[in-house]
């Protein structure tokens, strides 16, 4: 469902530019460096995003400046590791009836954290559905398939049987965004961001699913003929397309989840809010908005639990001291009407739906257990970091509020101050995962609620 929403997404973007112009054709390098995240590991232990290397050449062909399709070839190497959860112990006394008292047998814990590695190199060919949103810095946006085909790998042979290989050919979804810099009328830098998903299992009895996110480095060279250029330099856009401006907008929110168990509440964290609007005017200062964020919420708990992801009592297993915290990944997607607020029009007032797309999701913190017998005390620490992805729905909705003030500045550039709260229609957990989970236990219930203040800089369409 992901890839569809993020098409029919590029497709209304393609809408907000009603320019024609001939077709041309882009060729480009570009390198960089991806950072592994697995997809479909179990509750237990952490996947660290270990850096590997991205590199490849790309072809595309463009129906006008606003749209296209673009594919290529990329080699890419991506370097998995998992440590599992950590048990060191802090033994205070032992004492033994037929032993003298031995304070210094245990002075330092014991640390049980064994790892484990894989290592795999693919050459890639995506084909991608792309959308170009002009401004002084072009917006560009990409989504679609890939197919990959294994090349070398490495296994550590303590955790995985040597006859057991990683499947040789994979297919997934790519989400991509970026910008680029003309330094001429054919040549342009880009720096892109991409977002891998792999759709099928890697590794025959583990439900694993390559991932990764890529950040790389561009040049790109368009084919112009003498007749599109004459077209290109030649035509004049109409109003309303001249109008069509995009904010670029950063920023940090507050978000926690709304449901408490038992008088106990979630405590509220921060994220980071990176992202881009397209304001499309549609007359009398009213405009439709809509865009992409990656945006990060979650929640934090810290109390008697045996779960490490929300709070719950359950006589038939272990309580922890839970100090932890729920992070949630997600491309966020806003559908609103803007509308003007006095003559100046530079206060604004928006509303409206959006759809988030989960890109990850983890659990992370420390838990402590005590046991206490005749003989002793100790204290067990674990390290915390779960992947959540199999229990947090892979997209989720609700609904946006408000507000802001655009601050003019010369050359029709815009400096943008917002302020606005979100709230999801339905609870995000996965049901079916949660009650496999926690079978003797009410099913938890995260209601995810965020604030935000976002400072945006508005760039004015390009007119060439």
């Amino acid at each position: 469902m992901k890839i569809q929403y993020a098409i029919a997404f590029l497709l209304l973007l393609s809408c907000s530019n009603e320019d024609v112009y001939s077709q041309y054709f882009t060729a480009g390098i570009y390198s960089g460096m991806n950072f592994s995240d697995i997809h479909g590991q179990d509750f237990g232990g952490k996947w660290s995003p270990n850096p590997g290397p991205s590199e490849g050449f790309s072809l595309g062909y463009s129906f006008n400046r606003s749209f296209g399709f673009q594919t290529g070839l990329e080699y890419s190497s991506v370097y998995y590791e998992y440590r599992s959860y950590s048990y060191p112990y802090y033994p205070i006394y032992y004492v033994d009836q037929y032993m003298p008292l031995y304070k210094d047998q245990y002075i330092a814990p014991y640390l049980s954290n064994p790892g484990q590695t894989m290592n795999i190199s693919f050459l890639r060919l995506p084909l991608l559905f792309s959308v170009t949103i002009p401004s002084v810095v072009k917006f560009n946006m990409r989504a679609g398939i890939y197919y990959s085909f294994r090349q070398n790998y490495s296994m550590d042979s303590y955790y995985y049987a040597p006859a057991l290989k990683p499947k040789k050919v994979d297919f997934g979804y790519i989400f991509s965004a970026g910008i680029s810099y003309p330094f001429s009328k054919n040549l342009d830098a880009s720096l892109n961001i991409n977002y891998i998903e792999g759709r099928k299992q890697f590794l025959e009895y583990y439900n694993y699913r390559h991932g990764s996110s890529e950040f790389v480095l561009g040049i790109d060279y368009k084919f112009l003929n003498k007749k599109s250029t004459d077209i290109g330099s030649e035509q004049v856009k109409d109003s309303s397309s001249n109008k069509v401006t995009v904010t670029y907008r950063g920023g940090f929110n507050v978000s926690w989840n709304a449901h408490s168990v038992d008088g106990k509440k979630y405590s509220p964290t921060f994220g980071p809010a990176l992202g881009f609007t397209v304001n499309i005017p549609l007359g009398k200062g009213l405009l439709f908005v809509t865009g992409a964020s990656f945006e990060r919420v979650g929640y934090a708990l810290k109390d008697s639990s045996t779960s490490f992801y929300s709070y719950m009592k359950n006589d038939n297993y272990q309580m922890y001291y839970v100090d932890t915290k729920v992070q949630m990944d997600y491309l966020v997607v806003p559908f609103l009407m803007s509308f003007p607020v006095g003559k100046s029009q530079k206060i604004f007032f928006n509303t409206g739906p959006w759809l988030g797309l989960r890109l990850n999701a983890r659990n992370f913190g420390v838990a402590y257990t005590e046991y206490r017998s005749e003989s002793g005390y100790s204290v067990n620490k674990t390290d915390v970091y779960d992947d959540l992805n199999r229990l947090i729905k892979g997209s989720e909705s609700g609904w946006l509020f408000g507000g802001g003030v655009n601050i003019p500045l010369p050359g029709q550039y815009k400096i943008q101050l917002a302020l606005q709260y979100t709230t999801n229609f339905k609870n995000v957990i996965n049901q079916s995962t949660a009650e496999q989970q926690n079978p003797d236990s009410e099913s938890p219930v995260i209601r995810n609620k965020t604030i935000s203040l976002m400072i945006g800089f508005t760039l004015p369409s390009s007119k060439h």
